[in-house]
């Protein structure tokens, strides 16, 4: 009995690099479970793979990915504006809540699982000492920012005073309330405005300032309504005034974190319909086939032949492909 030698260039393991690749983006771009993966290359290429190899082979991703990752969390770190946000995440087995952390620049995303939603977490994920302008929600994991850096996302403030509008028990509560959130609807038309070019920016600081001041104003009789929740709402929201309106300094600033909360999505969609993960290795690979398929999406490029060429390069021992020209930016 003879043995024939595989050819150099044959892959190890069941899985060639295009497949591996396929799997990696039926999850990562297409959200579809480890199962429904087994499934559907059962019935498009009648082959058997166990779940368990299923995992693995994302596991084998997820570590050809890591030089990826790694570098776009730097690039990231280096850009004049970052969005920034996090959602809950799930251990299967364990009652402690982790959490998805997420940067977003203009040409890039990255995504990291970590224990906690705390100030700490956050000066890990964004670097202590940065320079950027920070787009965020109003989670106060993110106070130590310096306030003139530091825009709040006006979308997630209005919603809040929406409430205070909403109020039960009407009254000076409701009404305070509805006043404020016709002033912010008022920022975002004057905005929309000077963006399309029907305001010029005198006008455009004129109206600004203006509407700054009467926010102010209904927020300082805000706290002291009824509804203690409302007045301390109003208060928190003044002490920290000077993070709405960071974007008048600084051209190009975005009023809401929507861009953050776009690139989360693929996060959300996976804990919903995927539930939570088992294992350091699986968090590992949510975060960064995530951090890779959205950042493809920035740039218009096709996350499985990026994917392909990340894997093909690893497999092939070639040089690390630096698919999205990180390393000479």
């Amino acid at each position: 009995m003879s043995k024939g030698a595989l050819p150099e260039e044959a892959p190890d393991g069941q899985m060639g690099p295009r497949l591996l690749s396929y799997v990696a983006v039926l999850s990562g771009l297409y959200h579809l479970s480890v199962r429904k993966i087994q499934r559907l290359l059962q019935d498009q290429y009648g082959t058997h793979f166990s779940t368990g190899l299923i995992s693995e082979a994302q596991g084998r991703v997820s570590s050809m990915l890591t030089p990826t990752h790694q570098a776009l969390h730097q690039h990231i770190k280096k850009a004049s504006l970052v969005h920034v946000d996090e959602t809950t995440h799930n251990r299967n087995g364990e009652e402690h809540t982790r959490w998805v952390w997420l940067l977003s620049s203009e040409d890039a995303v990255f995504q990291q699982v970590k224990y906690f939603r705390n100030k700490d977490a956050a000066k890990s994920i964004l670097g202590e000492h940065t320079q950027a302008i920070v787009v965020s929600d109003q989670c106060p994991s993110y106070n130590w920012i310096e306030p003139e850096r530091h825009q709040f996302c006006l979308a997630h403030v209005q919603r809040n005073l929406q409430q205070m509008a909403d109020y039960s028990g009407k009254g000076l509560t409701a009404s305070i309330g509805n006043r404020l959130v016709l002033l912010f609807k008022s920022v975002f038309r004057t905005q929309h405005r000077y963006e399309a070019g029907d305001v010029d920016e005198i006008m455009w600081r004129r109206r600004m300032q203006r509407l700054r001041r009467n926010i102010k104003r209904w927020l300082e009789c805000g706290e002291n309504v009824p509804a203690s929740r409302y007045s301390g709402r109003c208060r928190h929201i003044l002490k920290y005034e000077q993070g709405l309106w960071v974007f008048l300094n600084h051209p190009g600033t975005p009023l809401t974190n929507n861009e953050a909360e776009r690139c989360l999505r693929g996060s959300v969609i996976m804990r919903k319909i995927c539930y939570g993960t088992s294992s350091d290795r699986g968090e590992k690979f949510r975060s960064r086939i995530l951090s890779v398929v959205e950042t493809c999406k920035k740039r218009k490029l096709s996350p499985i032949t990026v994917i392909s060429t990340i894997i093909a390069g690893v497999v092939g021992k070639c040089d690390y492909p630096d698919v999205f020209g990180l390393t000479s930016a």
